[in-house]
């Protein structure tokens, strides 16, 4: 079974979304950083040549656990928040701080991460206001050689409740099936514990199609105090009139991994009860 160290390996190198435009401030008498998210342009969505509705949401690291979110911006590609927000900080802490920004996509069901900008503040002169623009990056927006999958989170902490849906899949490539008739490709989405296989579950098979779309839920109990030592494993795979049902690529999401992966665990955890919907290129992996 690969644990969360195979899991780590070869991302893809980054690429734009857009951009944004930060204002950074710093009043040294009560030392606060004031932030001011000003606007963000040529914003890339979900659907590519689609206008989207989007907000910000804004951490100082390394703290995950406290953050700003702006207004939805609606319709625009371009959108315009102009909106500060005030973090309190020790003048002597600025060097150790970052500020990082996560811009979403959002519809009546779901929150697509968009990409990320991050901001050193050791990288910025604060003896004076600061407005600058800074690119927003997909860390895994790169191309896919197997095609990728889309899937949503969601943890509901009263029910101690983890939901996955697998949305779709597209571009989907498998060198193996290139002599035979057909692709038929279904999900299995394994939960590992401690990199060991804890429970797991599986879509219906989509007949002949590269580009499936799924929309099926899967359900797991999983307590509250256990969720820093779990882990996803998402496997595309095609169902062969054999027994075997060779695996075409997989993701992994969880609080060990890096990137995306580890973005889209995290807005999770910082977005209880609602679904957040990600994009991920599929990997090769050692079958099993």
């Amino acid at each position: 079974m690969s644990n969360s160290s195979v899991a780590a390996e070869a991302l893809e190198s980054p690429h734009h979304c857009g951009e944004l435009e930060l204002g950074l401030e710093y009043d040294t008498e009560t030392e606060d950083l004031i932030v001011i998210i000003n606007r963000a342009r040529d914003l890339v969505g979900p659907i590519p040549n689609s206008v989207v509705d989007s907000y910000i949401k804004v951490f100082l690291l390394p703290d995950r656990s406290t953050n700003m979110q702006t207004r939805i911006q609606r319709k625009s590609n371009n959108p315009v928040f102009k909106e500060r927000f005030l973090f309190g900080v020790d003048e002597a802490d600025m060097p150790h701080r970052s500020l990082l920004c996560t811009v979403f996509a959002c519809d009546k069901y779901t929150n697509s991460m968009l990409g990320e900008c991050e901001v050193k503040l050791s990288d910025v002169e604060l003896a004076q206001p600061y407005m600058g623009w800074f690119p927003i990056v997909d860390s895994n927006q790169g191309p896919a050689e197997l095609g990728d999958i889309m899937f949503s989170l969601s943890y509901l902490p009263t029910a101690e409740r983890l939901t996955v849906v697998i949305v779709k899949g597209r571009n989907l490539r498998w060198d193996k099936s290139a002599n035979s008739t057909e692709f038929n490709p279904f999900v299995k989405v394994y939960l590992l514990q401690n990199g060991n296989k804890f429970a797991k579950k599986k879509t219906s098979v989509k007949k002949n199609e590269r580009d499936p779309n799924f929309n099926e839920a899967m359900i797991f109990n999983v307590p509250s105090n256990a969720l820093q030592n779990m882990q996803l494993r998402i496997t595309i795979a095609d169902a062969q009139s054999s027994e075997k049902c060779p695996a075409v690529g997989h993701v992994f999401v969880g609080p060990y991994c890096k990137g995306k992966s580890l973005s889209h665990w995290n807005q999770m955890m910082s977005s209880l009860r609602k679904p957040v919907a990600m994009w991920h290129p599929l990997r090769k992996m050692p079958e099993f």
